[in-house]
C-alpha cells in the first residue's frame, strides 16, 4: 500500500520547518507564474528578476537558520552539536541551490555555461537528500523496537522513521 508523507514528515527530511518550506514553495509558485509570463513575452523583464522570488525566500531561509543557530548556540548549550549541524546543512544545501540559480540565470541570458555544468550543483543536492534519507532513522533516533513500534509499522501508523527502518531490501 502506498503511504504518502505528511507535510512534518516532508520537513524533518528536509530539515527544515513548515513556514519554511511554504516560504519556498510560494515562491516556486511565483517564480512558476513569471516564466511562462516571461517566455510568452507578457513582461519584458530579465531572467535575474524572475528568479527574485526564489532569490528573497533563499535569504530568509538563511536568515532564520541563523537566528536558530544563535539561538540553540547560546541559550540551549546541550543542543549547540545539533544545531551546528543542521544550520551547516542548510547552509550546504543552500549554496547550492543558488550557485544552481545563479548558473542557470547566466544560461538563460548568455548561454556561457553548459548545461552539463548548470545542473552539477542540483546533481550534488539530490545526493546529499539521498544520503540524508538513508541516514534518517538514525539522525530522527527511531530505533524503538517495542510491541507497539512494530504495530503500528505493521498497519502504517508509524513515523517515518519507523515506517523507513522497516523495509527490508
Amino acid at each position: 500500500m502506498l503511504q504518502v508523507l505528511s507535510l512534518k514528515e516532508i520537513a524533518e527530511w528536509l530539515g527544515i520547518s513548515p513556514f519554511e518550506l511554504s516560504l519556498q514553495l510560494l515562491s516556486l509558485l511565483i517564480t512558476s507564474v513569471l516564466i511562462p509570463m516571461k517566455l510568452e513575452h507578457d513582461v519584458l523583464i530579465n531572467w535575474w528578476t524572475v528568479f527574485a522570488p526564489i532569490w528573497v525566500a533563499d535569504g530568509m531561509w538563511i536568515y532564520f537558520r541563523l537566528i536558530i543557530y544563535l539561538r540553540l548556540h547560546f541559550h540551549y548549550t546541550s543542543r549547540r552539536h545539533r544545531g551546528i549541524l543542521k544550520f551547516i546543512w542548510i547552509i550546504t544545501f543552500t549554496v547550492l541551490l543558488i550557485s544552481f540559480e545563479i548558473l542557470l540565470c547566466q544560461h538563460l541570458e548568455h548561454s556561457k555555461y553548459s548545461l552539463t555544468t548548470v545542473f552539477i550543483p542540483l546533481f550534488i543536492v539530490l545526493g546529499l537528500l539521498l544520503i540524508r534519507s538513508c541516514l534518517y532513522p538514525k539522525l530522527a533516533g527511531n530505533h524503538d523496537s517495542s510491541a507497539a513500534s512494530r504495530r503500528a509499522n505493521e498497519h502504517g501508523t508509524g513515523t517515518l522513521g519507523d515506517r523507513m527502518s522497516n523495509i527490508h531490501l
